[in-house]
């Protein structure tokens, strides 16, 4: 009984994309190349089956694919660095401009959501380490 009640904590409410209901049922799997099984839904109302959008709606690649780029940009490696990473453990690889479209598509929904959040600060001080910044073209700590 308790595994019962954990998994209705842990299940996220999936409604139709088509008609907003909430009354549907699972429809099996949609099979992918890259991203492997992914799970499909039905409307008992509209009677339209949908996949839900996990943020890699129709992408062909992984999203492990995708957010290793992501990572390996963010850490100083070059567009070309990062292909040529990808050609060593992928057998089929993206070009350069493809991972530049995914680091610009994905950026701006990864500002969008860290917009949004609110530091939650405890007391009335502020603390840094060796902070560095310019003023007036002088370099300051």
């Amino acid at each position: 009984m308790k595994s019962n009640n954990n998994k209705e904590k842990n299940y996220k409410k999936v409604s139709c994309i088509f008609c907003s209901s909430n009354n549907i049922i699972k429809r099996g799997f949609r099979q992918t190349e890259n991203r492997k099984k992914i799970q499909r839904y039905g409307c008992n109302d509209c009677g339209k089956r949908f996949v839900t959008d996990d943020g890699f709606w129709k992408m062909k690649n992984h999203e492990h694919k995708i957010t290793m780029c992501m990572d390996l940009y963010y850490n100083g490696l070059s567009l070309r660095k990062i292909q040529s990473h990808l050609q060593m453990f992928y057998p089929k690889n993206s070009h350069f401009n493809t991972i530049y479209r995914w680091l610009v598509k994905y950026s701006d929904m990864i500002s969008r959501v860290t917009d949004k959040l609110q530091i939650d600060i405890a007391g009335t001080e502020l603390m840094s380490d060796e902070m560095e910044y310019h003023r007036l073209g002088e370099q300051n700590w």
